[in-house]
């Protein structure tokens, strides 16, 4: 390979070969220490393949998707997502991509190929939202085969559309009604670690990694306020995080009834009592600074992060698992986006304007709240049809 060269630098070898140019100047690489000039070029040529091909550590002309999709979603996607966004692209890339066409090389993918996977996924089930998700981290992926790696010379996915006949339903929405929200209660009463959780719920429509971030530095009583900054997220790889939301929309204050006002303060008292009850084993949770979060007894000496009090715990002060919360959602049929879609259209059936509910659940405008949460009830369309019939009865 002509442009990998070596030379001699003292007892040592070195490899060297141009990298481009870099504001007008020529960029170099080079590295030494190998003890023969063989060692050398070999390494030179391997460092030089994998500057052809983007810097992910792929040194090979022919590589397959499996191996090229693990070293873009490491090296590339990793450096610019969020760890549980990166957690969900290599999910999806797991269980969707990568048993149908893992084993292809990429040089052999074909639009034929792509267009079967994507019709096995829609007789497997999946909804246009979930088949469009994946769609687009293929594409993005193999968009980084074609530059800067340099892999392929097109795109195969990009003569592929999603097909049109997919499902668009992703997340069932049910309405929760007060009957069935007591009853939840009823299971989950004032001390059990999921009380405040489905009472913050279902009174503000927050979003469940919005919930379990709360900490009680949030909550302005005087003004009735909860200010929402942060969430908690967890992946496998970092374990708990504190994160920034969602979106930038997502930053916002909730005004909140008296009733939750008061459980909330019922609950900060009950807090102080089993921080008592638990002495030196109740557990206290800390901020690093990088948002990860340290988890230590209360007896043990306390590390170098800031201090949070969460609102929602377990008893002796855990972390509550989004998992855990979730599965009791789901066994009454329910998830966290039920109870957004009930706050949503609760607000909007007694006069609240889609732009005041937009606000309140965090979302960009209003045409997302109409579009995901606001449902056509009964009682909207009668209060529609009398202000139709009104109408008519004034001319």
């Amino acid at each position: 390979m002509a442009q990998v060269r070596t030379r001699k630098r003292g007892k040592t070898f070195s490899y060297i070969f141009e990298a481009g140019k870099v504001d007008g100047k020529r960029k170099v690489v080079e590295k030494g220490g190998f003890a023969t000039k063989a060692e050398a070029y070999k390494a030179g040529v391997a460092a030089y393949n994998d500057f052809l091909h983007g810097n992910i550590g792929i040194t090979s002309e022919k590589i397959t998707l499996k191996d090229f999709m693990t070293a873009w979603l490491e090296n590339v996607v990793s450096t610019n997502v969020k760890p549980t966004s990166l957690q969900t692209y290599q999910s999806r890339f797991q269980s969707q991509i990568l048993p149908h066409l893992g084993d292809v090389k990429i040089q052999d993918l074909t639009p034929a190929m792509i267009d079967n996977w994507m019709r096995k996924l829609l007789q497997d089930g999946l909804a246009k939202n979930t088949l469009s998700a994946i769609h687009a981290l293929i594409h993005n992926a193999l968009d980084y085969a074609v530059y800067p790696a340099q892999l392929i010379s097109s795109n195969p996915v990009a003569y592929i559309k999603v097909p049109k006949n997919a499902p668009r339903n992703v997340i069932k929405r049910t309405i929760i009604t007060p009957e069935q929200f007591n009853a939840l209660l009823e299971k989950y009463p004032f001390g059990s670690p999921f009380y405040i959780p489905l009472l913050l719920l279902y009174h503000t429509g927050m979003r469940l990694g919005e919930i379990l971030g709360l900490s009680w530095s949030d909550i302005d009583f005087p003004t009735r306020r909860i200010n929402l900054h942060q969430q908690i997220a967890y992946t496998v790889k970092h374990g708990y995080s504190f994160t920034t939301l969602k979106t930038e929309s997502s930053k916002r204050y909730i005004v909140v009834d008296d009733f939750l006002l008061g459980e909330l303060k019922r609950w900060q008292a009950q807090q102080r009592e089993n921080e008592q009850h638990f002495g030196d084993s109740y557990v206290y949770v800390y901020r690093e600074a990088d948002g990860h979060i340290e988890r230590k007894s209360k007896g043990l000496p306390a590390p170098d992060g800031e201090k949070v009090s969460l609102v929602c715990t377990g008893r002796n002060g855990k972390i509550i698992r989004r998992g855990a919360l979730a599965e009791i959602l789901v066994a009454e049929g329910l998830n966290a986006h039920s109870f957004r879609h009930t706050h949503a259209t609760q607000l909007i059936e007694n006069g609240a304007t889609a732009n005041g509910v937009a606000g309140r659940l965090g979302h960009a405008n209003a045409a997302i709240t109409q579009n995901l949460y606001i449902h056509n009830t009964a009682k909207l369309q009668e209060e529609t049809y009398a202000i139709f019939d009104k109408n008519l009865q004034t001319k």
